[in-house]
């Protein structure tokens, strides 16, 4: 069976969502705060790449993960998400040319540049990327508290290491990881850590860390991380196929339990929608903390919700980057 008759065959079931979305009022003005960003860090390298990018509709994607955020802040995470989504195409679509981005030398010399921008918000280079991401470092100092900062830098940090885990196992095609392994990794290589943790920022509530440590609260956020996951990689299948990528939980299930593409598909949409169900039931039982930090909680559980369901609703209405129905 060849690719293309492979990908044509590949229907992905009705996913599970819950939770309701809504688009931020400020979502053109943010798409043109975003775009001027890109220019002013020449981000985009040709008309061809402004056209590419302006498709995807990013900025909808971060007016629906955090719809109540005042305008500065929206531009400021739509900043970041596109520089990641610039950042991640140029690690995905290589040439022969430029084989060596995939190289692990090359990705640890980026990441040593990267944390170093985030400890001290300047770029110890002339590079366009870490520039650029100096500052958004700025900007997000100015709207957040030193802890928040601590986290975000570690989840950063995290994700770039994991994306070296990510090139290492794309270069090795002969061995996939396990599906455990591959569960477990996603979601840093994925950055559903660093959307988990902006949501302290676009709830506007910050809580105690005895609160954010808890085992139930630390659960639902692994929750929303994975369903987060397991969504893009059903609606993202058909694409990343058809351009060799296999590094995706509906393969790992294909490949560690001996299936079929078809039977794959099913189980990927089953784990995505018992574990959507498993993150009602664990809010539902959340312990109570007091009257006063409770209402805080539940804003904060709203946030997580409104994430998971803002990027499942751009994924099948805003952007045509996946188009899986």
């Amino acid at each position: 069976m060849n690719q293309t008759e492979t990908t044509a065959k590949i229907v992905i079931p009705r996913l599970h969502c819950p939770f309701p979305t809504s688009v931020s009022p400020f979502v053109e003005l943010v798409a043109t705060n975003t775009f001027d960003f890109l220019h002013k860090y020449q981000l985009l390298d040709s008309p061809e790449e402004e056209r590419y990018f302006a498709r995807y509709k990013m900025a909808w994607m971060t007016c629906r993960t955090m719809p109540k955020a005042n305008f500065e802040l929206l531009c400021c995470i739509d900043n970041l998400y596109s520089w990641l989504f610039v950042l991640d195409e140029q690690l995905d679509h290589v040439k022969p040319s430029t084989a060596y981005i995939r190289e692990e030398n090359y990705l640890q010399q980026l990441i040593d540049g990267f944390s170093y921008v985030l400890k001290h918000k300047v770029s110890p280079i002339d590079n366009k990327f870490f520039h650029a991401l100096a500052d958004i470092c700025v900007r997000l100092d100015a709207l957040s508290r030193p802890s928040w900062q601590s986290q975000f830098l570690i989840s950063v940090q995290a994700t770039f290491e994991a994306a070296i885990w990510e090139a290492k196992n794309n270069k090795n095609r002969e061995k996939h990881p396990t599906v455990a392994q591959y569960m477990h990794m996603r979601l840093f290589f994925s950055a559903a850590n660093i959307g988990t943790d902006i949501n302290e920022l676009a709830t506007g509530v910050w809580l105690p860390m005895y609160v954010l440590q808890h085992p139930d609260m630390v659960h639902l956020t692994a929750l929303a991380r994975r369903v987060v996951c397991w969504a893009n990689d059903l609606f993202s299948l058909r694409k990343e196929l058809e351009h060799g990528d296999e590094h995706n939980l509906v393969m790992m299930l294909k490949y560690h339990h001996n299936t079929t593409l078809e039977e794959a598909v099913l189980m990927a949409a089953s784990i995505h929608d018992n574990e959507i169900g498993e993150f009602v039931s664990c809010r539902a039982a959340f312990p109570d903390f007091g009257e006063e930090l409770n209402k805080r909680i539940q804003v904060y559980l709203d946030g997580l919700e409104t994430m998971v369901a803002g990027f499942f609703y751009w994924s099948i209405t805003d952007t045509p980057r996946y188009n899986p129905y």
